[in-house]
């Protein structure tokens, strides 16, 4: 049987594996939207590019200065931003895979730290009541061996 502290250690551990497993359940679905929002940004650009680009072009449009005609006329403007874009959407990935393996590595750590903490001295003291136990045993058989 376990004693009440025995007890007490096992609910609170417990509950704490639930809140982490729960927490990060909100970061892998915060994460996930992020980036499908990246993503969808991204194509969403990428297909309204091309049309603003040829409208622009043909001279539909009569406010290009602020369409970044600086850097290139015609469809090699879409392609520009679209790789701007997507070099953006690399950063920020790149950014979240590094969070996330530093959080990954900070539990094990902790978890490392934690499982020290709780037996710290126990695999020490279990050797010295075997230890004594044997002896007890030793102590015994000698005993019944004198008897008879």
């Amino acid at each position: 049987m376990r004693t009440n502290k025995e007890r007490q250690q096992l609910i609170y551990r417990r509950t704490r594996e639930l809140r982490c497993k729960e927490r990060r359940k909100k970061q892998c679905m915060f994460s996930v939207c992020g980036v499908a929002l990246c993503l969808m940004l991204v194509i969403g650009i990428g297909s309204f590019m091309p049309g603003v680009v040829k409208q622009a072009s043909v001279g539909n449009i009569d406010y290009t200065m602020g369409t970044a005609s600086m850097l290139g006329h015609y469809e090699a403007l879409g392609y520009i931003c679209m790789g701007v874009l997507a070099f953006a959407l690399g950063v920020c990935v790149t950014v979240l895979l590094y969070r996330l393996r530093r959080v990954e590595e900070h539990k094990r750590r902790t978890r490392e730290y934690q499982y020290r903490m709780e037996t710290d001295g126990q695999p020490e003291k279990k050797k010295q009541q075997e230890e004594q136990e044997e002896e007890q045993e030793k102590e015994r058989e000698e005993r019944e061996r004198e008897q008879r």
